[in-house]
């Protein structure tokens, strides 16, 4: 079965994007530093992870090289294996970015598979480690729950926004699809979309146009219920 490498990335951008985001606050402003040879990246003296390699790009001619496709980098078999994967995701689905050793980005962008490799491979997150050049997109294993756990009602917003601006994708496929992984249950209409998430009593609601593009979003963030102090039996 063929599926489309575009179709593919908007039902998984928002949840990644959501993930991207939570990595970020927990590097933070960390310095990095990668050891292909070990397979591990380090933020900083407190924070490390095992790492895939995944692909490079180049700043010369916006290309992205598939990592298993790299032999001029003699990389190591144990950091191989994701884009080895990818490449087995994508002879499957009919995915022909996935199975192209190199090819030049554009409306497909290096950000765009790289998110879409961490979706694919274990809901995961990645990291661009620049260098002169060009950079190397990076998998990271062994990340901590808070990345994968439910995005904050306050978040929703700017998910869904930060990725339509950012990203060219069918944005109904988009939201409907990040909302339903958040824990969202939906009601769809024509040109509406309303969400409720019972856990937090989070409320969504968007309007589409006529390109299902969003044209507006509005939430209601409930506060959580003031918990009685241990001290009081009252």
């Amino acid at each position: 079965m063929t599926t489309s490498l575009n179709d593919l990335f908007s039902a998984e951008a928002g949840s990644a994007f959501a993930r991207q985001l939570a990595l970020g606050d927990l590097v933070g402003d960390r310095p990095w530093s990668v050891d292909i040879g070990r397979g591990e990246i380090a933020f900083g003296s407190d924070l490390s992870f095992p790492i895939q390699v995944l692909g490079t790009c180049s700043e010369q001619d916006n290309s992205w090289l598939w990592a298993w496709a790299n032999q001029q980098s003699d990389l190591p078999a144990s950091v191989l294996a994701a884009s080895l994967r990818i490449r087995d995701i994508g002879r499957q689905r009919g995915i022909g970015e996935f199975v192209e050793p190199k090819f030049m980005l554009g409306t497909v962008t290096d950000h765009m598979l790289a998110m879409l490799c961490g979706a694919l491979l274990d809901r995961s997150c990645y990291y661009r480690a620049s260098y002169q050049g060009g950079a190397v997109f990076l998998l990271l294993d062994n990340l901590p729950a808070s990345i994968r756990a439910p995005v904050a009602p306050e978040r929703v917003n700017t998910v869904l926004m930060q990725v339509v601006s950012n990203f060219e994708l069918d944005h109904r496929i988009m939201a409907e699809n990040f909302l339903r992984q958040q824990g969202f249950a939906l009601k769809a209409e024509p040109a509406q979309l309303s969400a409720t998430r019972e856990a937090d009593g989070a409320e969504v609601t968007l309007a589409f146009d006529a390109q299902r593009r969003i044209a507006k979003v509005e939430g209601i963030i409930k506060p959580p219920a003031a918990k009685k102090p241990w001290w009081k039996p009252w």
